[in-house]
C-alpha cells in the first residue's frame, strides 16, 4: 500500500491512474515526497481507501490524502507460456500492428520489458490478425 496525493475530485474508491510525468510546478512543494515521490513513473495505480486529510496544490487546487496499491494489467502471452500462478517475466508483444484491436494488450500501460510478473488470471484466447497464438491474461507486479 502507497500512501499519496490525488485531485480531491477524484479521490475515490476504485479510481485508477497511470503517473505520467512530475510536472514543474511540484519541484518546490513541500509535499512532493509523499505525493508523487511514493509513485513510480509509468506504473497503474488503484486508490484502495480515501482519508478525510486535504491539502492546498499549486497544480489542483486541493488534493485528498488516498492509499492505493498497483494494479494488476491485461496483457497477452504466447499460450503455451500461460500457467495461471506461475511468475513470469514480462515480454511485450512486438508485431508492429498498432492499428490491430489487441494492440493495447500486446503493449499495455503499467509494464515493462523484464518486470517480474504473475499470471493472476488466463482470461481466453485473443484472435491474432497476425496468426499467433495468444492469450489475454491478468498480470500483477511481483516487485
Amino acid at each position: 500500500m502507497k500512501v499519496t496525493l490525488v485531485d480531491s475530485k477524484n479521490a475515490r474508491e476504485g479510481y485508477e491512474f497511470i503517473l505520467l510525468n512530475y510536472p514543474e510546478e511540484c519541484s518546490g512543494c513541500s509535499l512532493m515526497g509523499v505525493c508523487l515521490g511514493n509513485l513510480e513513473r509509468g506504473r497503474r495505480y488503484r486508490i484502495v481507501s480515501v482519508r478525510d486529510k486535504e491539502h492546498d496544490c499549486a497544480i489542483f487546487g486541493k488534493v485528498r490524502v488516498v492509499e492505493t496499491e498497483e494494479c494488476s494489467v491485461r496483457a497477452c502471452m504466447e499460450e503455451n507460456k500461460v500457467y495461471p500462478g506461475s511468475t513470469v517475466t514480462y515480454e511485450p508483444r512486438r508485431c508492429g500492428e498498432i492499428f490491430c484491436d489487441n494492440y493495447k494488450y500486446c503493449i499495455p500501460e503499467g509494464l515493462r520489458k523484464g518486470d517480474s510478473c504473475r499470471i493472476e488470471d488466463d482470461l481466453g484466447k485473443l484472435q491474432c490478425p497476425k496468426g499467433f497464438k495468444l492469450r489475454l491474461v491478468e498480470l500483477k507486479r511481483t516487485a
